[in-house]
Order: C-alpha cells, then sequence, then structure tokens
C-alpha cells in the first residue's frame, strides 16, 4: 500500500512539529488550488494536537475556549469533509449516537477497534492484517492505495454491564 503524502518516516513523526506538517498540507492544499484560511490552520492544529478523534463539536468548542476562534459549526463540518476528501482525516462513526469522530493522519497507519456501547477508541497496528491485505491486492493484480478497517464491537467495560 502507498504511503500517506504526509507520513514521516517514525524518527521524523516523533518530532514532526506543526509548522513542518503545515508547510506539507499548504504544498499539497496549493497543488488544488486551495487558498489559505485561517480557520483551516486553527483547526488543523486542534487536530494535530490532540491523541483522540474529535467530533466537530469537541473541535468548535476547542476552538473557541483555547484558541478564542469563533468558527460556527457548519464550518468545522466543511473544513473537516474537506480533510475527508483530501484523505487527510481519519473519521470513525461512534455509537450509540453514531457520532463522526476526526483524527489528522500525521502518524503512521494504524486501524480501530470501536465500542457500540460507550464509543470507545483503539487505534492498533497488526503486522499479519497489513502483510495479508497486500497479499490479498497482489492476487487480484491491485494497486492499494488506502484502506480503512474499523472493527465495531464491545469493550471489555461494556461486555460485563
Amino acid at each position: 500500500m502507498q504511503e500517506h503524502l504526509l507520513n514521516v518516516n517514525e524518527d521524523e513523526n516523533a518530532s514532526l512539529t506543526f509548522e513542518a506538517f503545515y508547510k506539507r498540507f499548504q504544498k499539497l492544499t496549493c497543488s488544488v488550488k486551495l487558498r489559505h484560511s485561517d480557520q483551516r490552520e486553527m483547526l488543523l492544529k486542534v487536530l494535530f494536537k490532540t491523541q483522540k478523534h474529535l467530533s466537530a463539536e469537541e473541535i468548535q468548542t476547542l476552538l473557541k475556549n483555547e484558541h478564542r476562534v469563533g468558527v460556527s459549526l457548519a464550518t468545522v463540518y466543511k473544513q473537516l469533509l474537506l480533510l475527508e476528501m483530501l484523505d487527510l482525516a481519519s473519521v470513525v462513526v461512534t455509537f450509540p449516537k453514531k457520532t463522526k469522530r476526526y483524527r489528522l493522519k500525521h502518524t503512521f497507519h494504524h486501524d480501530h477497534l470501536v465500542c457500540v456501547k460507550c464509543g470507545k477508541i483503539i487505534p492498533f497496528y497488526d503486522s499479519v492484517i497489513e502483510t495479508e491485505q497486500e497479499a490479498i491486492l497482489s492476487k487480484h493484480h491491485f494497486t492499494g492505495i488506502h484502506h480503512t478497517m474499523i472493527l465495531y464491537g464491545l469493550c471489555e467495560r461494556c461486555q460485563y454491564e
């Protein structure tokens, strides 16, 4: 599978600053003729600094409370849709409310376990699964570009409630 445009190697990833990430983002958006936006930059900063998936409402609240940026929920959704279309954000639907949660793709590839009862998201990486996916692509003479694997079930806590 091809590496994502904004992915970096493990050593770079550990020390990647927002400024370095944003330079890469600007090169990508220039290639699709997308102009700079302060609101988009602040939204990217919020997503860059978080280690968890956030809902659009949580992003709007962080922008307002921590960065003093007033932005409508519609604008947040519009920017998140753009990031989805550019394959720069991973999206996980959590249950029971079926909330879309977003995380910026600036780290190495991983998949997700999602609890359908409490909405907990557990990222994971399994080299056996990734190797098997490569074999499947090869068997079907297919060139993989991107994939998302989300396994839905009950987390340990919810299994016993």
